[in-house]
């Protein structure tokens, strides 16, 4: 029992490590959506192509807001949401190693 204790400690330092390396993160999916630009004389007000823009969305006290993320940052957004999901799961994970270490004791 010892032994499985030790491992499974092992195994939540590991995670707890590939967790510190998980930064900068930032909870919210990217989406691109296509929209009418400022433009007036632009073909996409004449029912033409219209502009693919990237936005963050997340939910605020239970509805989903979008913060629009500037062209030349779209690549660090997408980095940045991708860590929170990875971050995510190495959460679970570590819970998950926290109940079996919990379920030791139990015996």
């Amino acid at each position: 029992m010892k032994d499985r204790k030790k491992e499974l400690e092992k195994r939540r330092e590991e995670v707890v490590r590939r967790m510190s390396e998980l930064s900068p993160w930032i909870q919210g999916s990217v989406v691109v959506v296509k929209r009418v630009c400022g433009q007036k004389g632009c073909v996409c007000h004449r029912g033409g192509k219209k502009h693919p823009a990237m936005y963050l969305t997340s939910k605020e006290e239970g509805k989903t807001v979008a913060l629009y993320v500037p062209r030349k940052l779209e690549a660090e957004a997408k980095a940045w949401a991708g860590n929170y999901k990875k971050l995510k799961r190495l959460i679970r994970e570590v819970s998950e190693l926290q109940r079996e270490i919990l379920k030791l004791r139990e015996e």
